[in-house]
C-alpha cells in the first residue's frame, strides 16, 4: 500500500511524522511523496494560529482531490483542537489526536501479505539525514494567555533519561553530524522524572559521548537558560539558541502570562552575547496582542533594535477558541497587524545581514545536506552558528561532513562559500 506523509508546523511534529512513516513502512508498506498518487494520505497539522487552521484545511482539501478512492487520515494539534470542523471536510476518513498517532499502523487498511513483500523492497522509506530531531519532552505546563498549544498537547511529560541517550548513541553510531534536542518546553525536561533531573544534566551527559556530533537546542524559555548552559555553546553545543520574546512591553507580557519581564530578557541576551560573541540569537516576536497600542508596540521594537538578536520569527496574533486572550478588550485590527509585522520583519531582516556580513572572508565549518543540488552544482549546509551557507565545489560523498568553507559572498538572501580542493583531496582519500 502506498502511503504518503505530510507536516505542518513545529519540529516535534516533523518528529513524530518520521516516527509514523517508520511504523507504516516496518507493516510493508511503500512510503511516496505526498504530491504524488497513494492509497492513504497522513496530514500531521498545526494549530498554532489561524493561519495555521486555513493551511491544514488547504492542505487537506488537496490530498482529497489528489486521488479518488483515497484514505485521508488527520492527526496533529489542529486534529486534537476541532475535530468536528475537520470531520465536515468531505472525503476525511479519520481524524486522530496527538495521542493516538504513536499507534497510527492501527488505523490503516489492511495490508495483504503478497502486496507486503512487494513494497518492502522498495528501499528506505524515510532517507537517512544529516540532521536527527530527537524529541526529549512532550506537552507544556505553562498558561500563557494567547496558546492553544497545552491543550492540544496535554501538561509537560519528559522522555526518560535512558531512553535519550540509547536514542542519541544511536545517532552517534550512524555518524550523523548533528542531533536537534527538541520539545513543546523543553526547559522543563526532568521535572516531572524520579529522580529529577535537569536539561543542564542532560545535555552534559550527552555532551560527553557526542564524539564528532554536535547538539542543538529548539526553542528554549528564557528564564531556563542556565549559565552552565550558556557555558557549553561552542563546546559541542551550537552556539544558537531560540529564545521567544513575544513582546517587549511589560504591562503585555503580564497580560500575556509570561514569566520575565523586558529587563530580564535584555539582560539575559546581552549575556549570552557577551559569553559567545558570534552565537545565532533567534527570538519569537507577537504583534497586535490585546491592548497594544502603538507605545507598547514602539517598546518591543526598541527594545530588538537594541538587542543583539540575530533572527527574527514575527507573527500576528491570533485568537485561539479556549484562550483567555481571545476574550480580552482591545482587539487590534488586521490593518494595524500587518503594518506592525512589516515593520519588525525588515527591522529583523537588517540585523541578520548585520550579523551575516560579520563572516565575509572567513572559513566556517559546514555541515553539509543532502537534497537538489544548487545550479552551480554545490550542496547547502548549516554552521552551528544556524548560517545557511550555499557551497560550490563539494560533492555527493561530502553529504552528511562537517567541512571548512571560505565564505565569498553574503547578499540578502543567501551565503555563498566554496570548499578547499586541499580539502576535498584529503575527504576523498579518508
Amino acid at each position: 500500500m502506498r502511503i504518503a506523509f505530510t507536516t505542518l508546523g513545529c519540529k516535534i511534529n516533523q518528529y513524530e511524522t518520521e516516527a509514523m512513516q517508520r511504523a507504516a513502512a516496518a507493516e510493508g508498506n511503500a512510503i511516496v511523496p505526498f504530491d504524488s498518487e497513494a492509497d492513504v494520505y497522513i496530514i500531521n497539522t498545526c494549530s498554532v494560529t489561524a493561519k495555521s487552521d486555513y493551511q491544514c484545511r488547504q492542505t487537506i482539501r488537496a490530498a482529497v482531490r489528489r486521488r479518488s478512492g483515497a484514505k485521508v487520515i488527520v492527526t496533529g494539534c489542529y486534529a486534537e483542537t476541532r475535530p468536528a470542523e475537520i470531520s465536515g471536510i468531505p472525503g476525511v476518513a479519520m481524524v486522530l489526536g496527538n495521542q493516538e498517532k504513536k499507534n497510527i499502523v492501527r488505523y490503516l487498511p489492511a495490508l495483504p501479505r503478497a502486496a507486503a513483500a512487494r513494497t518492502a523492497d522498495q528501499g528506505d522509506p524515510a532517507p537517512s539525514r544529516t540532521r536527527t530531531i530527537l524529541k526529549i519532552q512532550d506537552g507544556c505546563d505553562s498558561r500563557c494567555s494567547y496558546c492553544i498549544v497545552p491543550l492540544a498537547r496535554g501538561g509537560s511529560r519528559s522522555v526518560p533519561r535512558h531512553e535519550i541517550v540509547r536514542l542519541f548513541d544511536e545517532s552517534i553510531s550512524s555518524g550523523c553530524p548533528e542531533v536537534v534536542l527538541s520539545g513543546i518546553h523543553i526547559g522543563r525536561y526532568g521535572s516531572d522524572l524520579d529522580p529529577r533531573g535537569t536539561l543542564t544534566d542532560l545535555l552534559r551527559e550527552l555532551l560527553s559521548k557526542r564524539k564528532g556530533t554536535r547538539i542543538r537546542l529548539s526553542s528554549i524559555e528564557p528564564k531556563e537558560i542556565s549559565g552552565d548552559m550558556i557555558e557549553m555553546l561552542g563546546k559541542g553545543l551550537c552556539r544558537h539558541l531560540h529564545v521567544p520574546l513575544q513582546s517587549g512591553d511589560d504591562a503585555i507580557l503580564c497580560s500575556m502570562n509570561r514569566d520575565y519581564t523586558s529587563g530580564q530578557y535584555r539582560e539575559l541576551i546581552e549575556s549570552i552575547a557577551g559569553a559567545v560573541p558570534e552565537a545565532a540569537l533567534g527570538a519569537d516576536v507577537m504583534v497586535g496582542f490585546p491592548g497594544e497600542g502603538e507605545s507598547e508596540f514602539q517598546n518591543t521594537y526598541r527594545l530588538i533594535e537594541e538587542l543583539p538578536l540575530t533572527h527574527l520569527h514575527v507573527f500576528s496574533y491570533s485568537p485561539r477558541p479556549g484562550t483567555s486572550a481571545s476574550a480580552m478588550k482591545g482587539q487590534v485590527t488586521d490593518g494595524i497587524k500587518k503594518a506592525r509585522s512589516e515593520a519588525l520583519r525588515a527591522l529583523g531582516l537588517k540585523k541578520n545581514m548585520k550579523f551575516r556580513s560579520r563572516f565575509r572572508d572567513r572559513t566556517l565549518r559546514v555541515v553539509l545536506e543532502g537534497g537538489a543540488r544548487a545550479e552551480d552544482g554545490g550542496y547547502s549546509g548549516l554552521t552551528d552558528n544556524y548560517l545557511r551557507v550555499r557551497v560550490s565545489g563539494a560533492e555527493k560523498e561530502h553529504i552528511g561532513k562537517e567541512v571548512p568553507v571560505l565564505i565569498k559572498d553574503v547578499d540578502r538572501f543567501e551565503i555563498i562559500g566554496e570548499i578547499s580542493t586541499n580539502h576535498m583531496k584529503s575527504l576523498r582519500l579518508a
